[in-house]
């Protein structure tokens, strides 16, 4: 099983690939002095066993590897919905916030507040500047980002095109986004597929199809890795019983 999650390429390098001078499984790129990897000769499987094994990693992919690979690691993912220790985890927070909470409010002190009479005539005013603050009208738009072959995306940027407010798809695929009110369009974006500009309109909820991009890509990438104690739990336990069970 493969620890990674999702793999991605955030700023991806604009160097010339020709122009490098080549260098054990790859080029070495004289701009930033790395020697980059190339993967678009490997299998998916040799690519998953190069990353679990090597940190900060700067290759070259084409776009249709990155998406397949996205994919893989979502059907190859342990079935860990609301499973064992997330449950016992948030239950045992829960209790522990309760108790310290029950404290908390035995031992607060009470105290009496002593309002103030008021001064001057018993039918005197405050006076003075009303000041009003515009409040910003927004709206919370969610949907599902699928490829072609109606699977999810994870890592999908969804965000304003003209300003920073965005968010990211999680591993099955859907986003949650509160924008203003009078947004016109969001931007949908990811390594290996077309952007796209979708409209919004009065639908809160928006399935949206991406379509590969045949590119090649080259960068650092960024591995999103399992957390470590779902790392331990598979290998120490799961694994095991598996294997006296199989």
């Amino acid at each position: 099983m493969s620890n990674i999650q999702n793999i991605n390429i955030p700023k991806p390098c604009h160097q010339s690939w020709q122009q490098m001078m080549p260098a054990e499984s790859g080029r070495h790129c004289a701009q930033c002095c790395k020697t980059v990897t190339d993967f678009t000769t490997m299998t998916n499987s040799q690519i998953i066993a190069y990353l679990n094994n090597t940190g900060n990693v700067c290759g070259r992919f084409n776009g249709e590897q990155l998406a397949n690979l996205n994919h893989q690691f979502i059907a190859d993912a342990p079935a860990t919905a609301a499973t064992g220790w997330k449950r016992l985890a948030l239950i045992m927070s829960i209790s522990s916030f309760t108790l310290s909470f029950k404290a908390a409010a035995q031992n607060k002190p009470t105290t009496t507040e002593q309002v103030p009479r008021p001064t001057g005539d018993a039918g005197s005013f405050m006076l003075g500047k009303v000041i009003a603050t515009d409040v910003v009208k927004t709206r919370a738009i969610t949907g599902c980002i699928y490829d072609d072959q109606n699977l999810p995306i994870p890592g999908v940027i969804v965000k304003i095109p003209s300003g920073v407010t965005g968010t990211n798809t999680d591993a099955a695929g859907k986003f949650r986004l509160t924008i203003p009110a009078d947004t016109k369009q969001v931007q949908v974006a990811f390594i290996g597929y077309k952007t796209m500009l979708v409209d919004i309109c009065a639908d809160e909820n928006y399935q949206v199809k991406l379509t590969t991009e045949q590119v090649l890509v080259m960068g650092d990438i960024m591995v999103i890795r399992q957390p470590l104690i779902k790392r331990i739990y598979y290998k120490c336990i799961k694994k095991p019983i598996k294997k006296i069970f199989n």
